[in-house]
C-alpha cells in the first residue's frame, strides 16, 4: 500500500496587515499558559494553527521544511515597524486614529489606563484610539465620540496587528516625550495663567504625572511581549 501525500493549503501571513488583533491575542495567551516549559514545539505548531487559520491536526502533517518557511515568513512580519496607521476599514466602514491626543477626555484616558497594558483587553484600548470616522475632507477628519460600546470593542478584535503596533509605538513615544516636558511646560503655563487639557485629565484622574509614567512603563513591558520573542526554530 503506496503512501498517501495530504496536500494542506495555507494562508499564511507576510505582513503585520495580514494579521489581526484576535490572532495574536490567542497565540500570546498560549505563549502565557505555557511560560517556563519546554513547549517549543508545541508554539511553533500553535502559530501556524493561529496566524494561518489551519486545524491543529492538519499542522501535524506539514513537511519539517516548510513548517519552518512558514515561522520565518511570520516571524519576519512581526519585524516590521510601521508608520502609524490613521485609517483603515473594518467591515466596510472607515476607522480613524484619535485626531489629537492631547484632548483627550478623563473617561478616555481611564480606559485606556486599565486596559493598554494587558494584551488580552488592548481591543478595549483600540476601541478608545480608533473610531468610526464621521468626516473626512482631505488630510482633515473626525471621529464619532467615544462611548464604551461591547459590540465596538469586540470588533476590534479584527483590526490588522500594524494599526495595533503603531497606535501603541505612538502613544508610547508621545508619552514619553511628554512626561519628560511635562514639569517645565506646566510651569511655564501657570505663569501665564493656562493649563492644557491633558493635565487636566490627569490632574482630574487623581494620578497625575507619576502614574502617567507608570503607564508608559507598562506599554513598555506590553510591546516586549510580542511573537518575535517567542518564536523559536523547529
Amino acid at each position: 500500500m503506496g503512501n498517501t501525500t495530504v496536500q494542506i493549503e495555507l494562508d499564511v501571513p507576510t505582513t503585520l496587515s495580514d494579521i489581526t488583533l484576535g490572532q495574536y491575542q490567542k497565540y500570546i495567551k498560549v505563549v502565557d499558559e505555557n511560560e517556563g516549559q519546554d513547549a517549543d514545539n508545541f508554539l511553533n505548531k500553535k502559530l501556524i494553527e493561529i496566524f494561518c487559520n489551519v486545524d491543529l491536526n492538519q499542522v501535524e502533517g506539514i513537511p519539517l521544511v516548510e513548517a519552518e518557511k512558514v515561522i520565518t515568513v511570520v516571524s519576519k512580519a512581526f519585524e516590521e515597524k510601521p508608520k502609524l496607521v490613521r485609517h483603515f476599514n473594518l467591515r466596510g466602514v472607515e476607522m480613524g486614529f484619535i485626531p489629537k491626543l492631547d484632548d483627550i477626555s478623563l473617561g478616555e484616558y481611564i480606559d485606556l489606563e486599565n486596559t493598554i497594558s494587558d494584551w488580552q483587553k488592548i481591543h478595549e484600548a483600540m476601541s478608545v484610539l480608533y473610531r468610526v470616522v464621521n468626516f473626512k475632507s482631505k488630510d482633515k477628519y473626525t471621529i464619532a465620540p467615544y462611548k464604551p460600546n461591547e459590540d465596538i470593542k469586540m470588533m476590534m478584535k479584527e483590526m490588522p496587528m500594524d494599526a495595533v503596533m503603531s497606535s501603541m509605538v505612538f502613544f508610547y513615544d508621545l508619552g514619553k516625550e511628554l512626561s519628560r516636558a511635562t514639569l517645565s511646560y506646566m510651569e511655564a503655563e501657570v505663569k501665564k495663567g493656562k493649563t492644557s487639557p491633558l493635565k487636566e485629565t490627569l490632574e482630574q484622574s487623581g494620578v497625575g504625572i507619576n502614574q502617567f509614567t507608570d503607564l508608559l512603563k507598562e506599554m513598555s513591558s506590553s510591546l516586549t511581549k510580542l511573537p518575535k520573542n517567542h518564536f523559536t526554530s523547529v
